[in-house]
């Protein structure tokens, strides 16, 4: 061989050593993605290598087919995004942490230089089909993605921690809103393994709320983990038992804002409303106000539709509401009536004895306004006895005869037929003014009359008018009690269950 071909030889074997060196040191240091505690370099490349070899994530990690496996279910609850009830849907970011035993994932620790655990890609290891069963989101596609990674201990255990925003059906009922408490359901179990093959369990009884984030409308008052064991597909003669972890949130609405915003100004629209009673009867303001604050009320309903969820069950505030609409539409047609009540006086129809007393004598003195039927009988006497001196002072005397002789007229009149003639003229003119004072009289007593029965109305219509002002201030009061009675009784409810817990 002459000295090139060995020169070219040994230039050939160190080029191909130094490309072979590198590739052996980086191959031995970087072993499987993630981190571990301890172990030398190449570990958990050795390890990575030994436990994948022959492992098959599509069955189910057990010693036998007929174990039963147990997956550990954790939720943490940082954020409500949206709580929709016209659509019943709550959305949530949640942080789900699952746990189970892989037996084909187990190494001694010490044989790997202390190597507890390392981490793996998600869809390299066999996973349990959880799903969250009141899941309403028509995009999900399961929890695992390709960016997510599951820790794999020494002992086979395999912790699954997701960040995921869940949006899931949620029962509302709304017939105490704006103090109404919502519970919702956020049940975690697998969909096709059975009670038999993966069995569920949550990791602490209650679901964790550390890192929860404020809401402004809904307060947690409290997150319960519950395991149940349920079967289903009995219809298709299955009777299959599934097991899963129900977290159970319980929120609380505040109402502060409802209460301002909604509440306060119907109660001052209800409160005005009793107004229009104190407004006097044959004012046509009376009802042009009651009309207006009807419209207004209204419109307060058409704004309070677009807050209020849409539900069967129709919350008391909108019933309050309802309520209110009803009476202040009672209202005004009690004002109509009253106003048609007064009109009766111009008709010269007097008011009813059994009215009189009924409603002018009991019903007044029970309102604590007198007795209004003795009035208008002293009046009666007043007017009368004032009737009787004006037919007294009107009284002409007829006269009957007159004597006439010659001695009486002697010197006044020397003609008997003149002074015969001057005494017709006087009872003539006499007898007129009587006619015209009788008219006069009439009139007046006629009048009196219109008077007297128009007053006598106006007061049948006065006590009328208390009479529905106390009915509208009672049923007003009756809703509100009612109203606040609900609401206390749900607040002692929570109360209650919060001592509970």
């Amino acid at each position: 061989m002459s000295a090139g071909s060995k020169d070219r030889l040994l230039r050939t074997c160190w080029t191909v050593l130094c490309i072979l060196v590198p590739l052996h040191f980086f191959s031995g240091s970087s072993g499987a993605p993630g981190g571990h505690p301890g172990g030398a370099s190449g570990d958990d490349f050795d390890l990575f290598t030994k436990l994948f070899r022959t492992y098959k994530k599509a069955l189910r990690p057990v010693s036998s087919p007929n174990d039963s496996m147990i997956v550990e279910v954790g939720v943490a609850l940082t954020h409500i995004i949206n709580m929709d009830e016209k659509h019943q849907t709550l959305t949530a970011n949640l942080w789900l942490t699952m746990g189970w035993n892989d037996t084909n994932l187990t190494w001694n620790a010490t044989d790997y230089n202390n190597l507890w655990y390392f981490t793996v890609p998600a869809d390299m290891v066999w996973k349990p089909d959880i799903v969250l069963y009141q899941n309403v989101d028509p995009y999900f596609d399961g929890w695992s993605r390709g960016e997510m990674y599951v820790k794999v201990h020494q002992d086979g255990y395999i912790l699954w921690e997701i960040p995921s925003v869940t949006s899931s059906s949620c029962d509302i009922d709304v017939s105490s809103f704006p103090f109404d408490i919502q519970k919702c359901e956020l049940a975690f179990g697998p969909w096709i393994h059975s009670g038999y093959e993966v069995d569920m369990k949550s990791m602490a009884g209650n679901g964790s709320l550390e890192g929860f984030i404020d809401h402004a409308e809904w307060d947690i008052l409290s997150f319960v983990a519950e395991r149940h064991m349920g079967t289903y597909g009995e219809d298709f003669n299955i009777g299959t038992p599934y097991a899963d972890v129900t977290f159970t949130l319980e929120l609380r609405r505040k109402s502060t804002f409802y209460v301002f915003n909604l509440l306060l100004p119907c109660l001052l629209l209800t409160s005005i409303m009793s107004a229009t009673f104190f407004l006097p009867i044959d004012s046509g303001e009376k009802l042009s106000f009651g009309v207006s604050l009807l419209l207004s009320m209204v419109v307060f309903q058409l704004v309070l539709n677009e807050v209020l969820p849409e539900s069967d069950k129709l919350p008391w505030i909108g019933e309050f509401v309802i309520v209110t609409m009803v009476l202040m539409s009672f209202s005004l047609a009690m004002s109509v009536f009253i106003m048609n009540v007064c009109d009766c006086s111009l008709h010269a129809r007097p008011v009813p004895l059994w009215m009189q007393k009924l409603v002018m004598k009991y019903v007044a003195m029970f309102l604590l306004m007198g007795d209004l039927s003795k009035s208008h009988d002293t009046e009666e006497v007043w007017e009368s006895q004032e009737l009787s001196e004006l037919d007294d002072t009107n009284h002409v005397s007829h006269v009957s005869h007159v004597t006439l002789d010659c001695d009486t007229v002697r010197g006044c009149w020397k003609d008997i037929s003149a002074y015969n003639l001057v005494m017709k003229e006087v009872l003539g003119t006499v007898k007129n003014i009587k006619s015209s004072m009788d008219i006069i009289s009439n009139h007046v007593k006629e009048a009196s009359t219109q008077s007297r029965i128009e007053r006598q109305w106006r007061t049948l219509a006065k006590v009328l008018d208390r009479i529905f002002f106390t009915m509208y201030v009672l049923a007003a009061f009756t809703c509100l009690f009612a109203f606040s009675f609900n609401a206390k009784v749900g607040a002692d409810v929570v109360d209650k269950n919060e001592t509970s817990h």
